[in-house]
């Protein structure tokens, strides 16, 4: 005689039952924290809201968005669909008896299963489980994007270039697997630059500096220009000025510098 298994860890358990009193737990969870979520996505929903951290604000683009995000509107629609599916499942609604399908709106379905006392019986509770686990990443893409990366510098074993996020404090080479702090590979490239006698544009200088904890920005090193405490190295093709990357390094680096 076989024994029946949970259809998630393949826990035994009770005959009648699908899911194990812990997954049981975690799915229901798992529909409720979709409650909180479904209202981010609604708020979503407007192009002209940038969404993160779940509060979502408006921002103005600079041209006219379209009145509504269609992707977010496809993954709601899918949502909705799961959800009350397995609302009618589990209140067994007949599928014909369109009387009896009172279905109510999303966060109902999903609050009403959540709490259904069949939620841990239902034959093919698997399949709702897998389908929400597969639901919340691309939930969460949604409401709270993850941050950008962007290239930092070069492997200091293999010398491919690695990305990381601001913020990011380690980084690991996808080619060599070397685990590397961020920092050490930020200065070497501000060391490389350097050497290599290249000019850039005083925001490109700043923001190179920045990344590197060097505490200066665009302005300064136009001031410093305009005072005479350095001079551009040539323009770029839009006519903005190129200054020397070891120059301003050097002025940044004196005793006394002047902000």
């Amino acid at each position: 005689m076989s024994v029946a298994t949970c259809q998630v860890c393949d826990r035994p358990v009770e005959a009648g039952y699908s899911l194990c009193p812990a997954c049981e737990l975690d799915f229901a969870l798992l529909l409720l924290q979709f409650v909180p979520w479904t209202h981010a996505l609604e708020a979503s929903l407007d192009a002209t809201l940038h969404p993160g951290g779940h509060q979502p604000t408006r921002i103005i683009t600079p041209v006219a968005p379209t009145p509504l995000r269609l992707d977010v509107l496809d993954h709601l629609d899918l949502l909705a669909s799961i959800a009350q599916g397995l609302w009618r499942r589990l209140t067994g609604v007949h599928i014909l008896d369109w009387k009896r399908d009172l279905c109510p709106d999303v966060i109902g379905c999903l609050t009403d299963a959540a709490m259904h006392p069949r939620l841990a019986q239902l034959p093919d509770v698997g399949m709702y489980v897998s389908q929400f686990q597969r639901l919340k990443p691309k939930t969460l893409a949604i409401i709270d994007p993850p941050e950008p990366v962007t290239p930092i510098g070069q492997c200091l074993t293999c010398g491919l270039t690695v990305t990381a996020t601001r913020d990011a404090e380690t980084v690991t080479c996808p080619v060599c697997g070397r685990e590397q702090t961020a920092s050490a590979v930020r200065l070497d490239l501000l060391e490389r630059s350097i050497r290599s006698g290249r000019s850039f544009t005083a925001g490109e200088c700043a923001r190179l500096l920045q990344s590197c904890g060097y505490r200066i920005s665009r302005k300064t090193i136009t001031s410093w220009k305009t005072r005479g405490l350095i001079a551009p190295a040539g323009a770029d093709d839009a006519g903005k000025p190129l200054y020397s990357l070891a120059c301003v390094v050097d002025r940044l680096r004196c005793d006394t510098p002047c902000d």
